[in-house]
């Protein structure tokens, strides 16, 4: 009887827990099968707005004085040689290039058959409507404004042209003691090695076994050796300076109306390219400045439209802007460029928004670049 129990008791759990898992499986098929529908509200969008890039090239002259600089003057005659370091920049070259991102104060959000057709930029700004193909563009601008050391490790690798030392003898002993050559006795021989091999000119030897070669090769190369040797210990007392070029990076975006005065960098001809917080250097300031007459001209024309649907979709009407850069005296670029935010906002044509039609939108200024009819 017990027996009978135990078994009728394991077939109704059993049971149960068949009856309990079944519907779970058959509402997971269920929900497998049946897709989900998810009815969009429309896509975020922006419109482009305009900025430079601006790259400017700079030369920095690095002054190292020679050792010997000091008796420049005593051994050699040169007068006012300076023994002080010194660095020196100049502006050798500015280039402007047109740039585009999403704008965050034009950000809209498409509504019906526009949010299907439209296609965005990796920034979220609108390229296309009803269009596969996009225009690229870098995603990070600028560059590090790093300036590194590009002096050789030994400036000045000859600095005598004997022993740094001499031998002295004690008279009352005969013992000898080694005596560390002073600057001047070292610059002394180092100019009297100098004259020595401006004497000889190109018919010099280093030594009293050498020849002077009889082969044209030879001799070029023999007179090379001896023209650097002489430039070697010339330094020693004139110095040596150093040039490196430099390129430097600034980006801006202006606002929707005029610039005027606006600092995009400061410059020292003692520190280079510095940052416009840096007040140490003369502030190169930016002007843009849009074409008034144009702008009036649009937003004439834009406000002749009837009252905006709400599924409208707005392109960018820009407006040439001339602009400059200069330190307030002297300038230093001047141009002209389209600038978007200097425009006007617009509608896309309700006509153009059926789907039969293939638009294209530039990534700088936000204007239409094309509209084609499809067939």
């Amino acid at each position: 009887m017990k027996i009978k129990l135990f078994i009728i008791s394991i077939f109704i759990c059993c049971s149960l827990s068949v009856w309990s898992s079944n519907p779970k499986e058959d509402k997971k098929k269920t929900d497998e099968t049946q897709p989900v529908v998810v009815v969009p509200e429309g896509i975020i969008y922006s419109l482009p707005r305009t900025g430079v890039e601006v790259k400017v090239k700079a030369v920095k002259e690095t002054y190292k004085p020679g050792p010997y600089s000091q008796y420049a003057a005593k051994y050699l005659g040169y007068q006012n040689v300076k023994t002080t370091p010194s660095e020196n920049w100049k502006v050798v070259d500015i280039a402007v290039t047109p740039i585009g991102e999403a704008d965050p104060d034009a950000v809209f959000k498409t509504s019906g058959l526009n949010g299907s057709l439209v296609s965005l930029l990796s920034d979220g700004s609108l390229s296309g409507l009803n269009s596969l193909s996009s225009t690229c563009f870098p995603v990070v601008l600028g560059s590090d404004n790093i300036v590194t050391n590009e002096l050789p490790a030994v400036v000045f690798p000859n600095q005598s042209a004997d022993d740094y030392y001499d031998m002295e003898i004690n008279t009352a002993t005969g013992e000898e003691r080694m005596v560390i050559k002073s600057e001047e006795t070292k610059a002394r021989e180092a100019a009297e090695y100098l004259f020595r091999l401006r004497k000889k000119s190109s018919y010099f030897s280093f030594g009293q076994n050498d020849a002077v070669p009889e082969d044209g090769q030879a001799f070029e190369a023999f007179v090379r050796q001896a023209e650097k040797s002489e430039k070697e210990y010339l330094s020693l007392f004139v110095g040596k300076s150093f040039s490196s070029e430099h390129e430097f990076t600034f980006v801006f975006f202006p606002g929707n109306e005029n610039v005027k005065n606006e600092v995009l960098f400061r410059f020292s001809e003692e520190k280079g390219i510095l940052p416009k917080t840096d007040i140490s250097g003369k502030p190169i300031m930016i002007e843009m400045i849009k074409d008034q007459k144009a702008f009036s001209a649009a937003q004439k024309l834009n406000s002749e439209n009837e009252t905006v649907d709400d599924k409208a979709l707005f392109y960018r009407v820009p407006v040439n802007s001339s602009f400059s850069i200069s330190d307030g005296i002297n300038t230093f670029y001047t141009g002209k460029m389209p600038v978007a935010q200097f425009g006007v906002i617009a509608p896309v044509p309700e006509m153009l928004l059926d789907g039969s039609y293939q638009l294209s939108f530039d990534s700088v200024t936000g204007a239409i670049r094309n509209c084609s009819k499809l067939k």
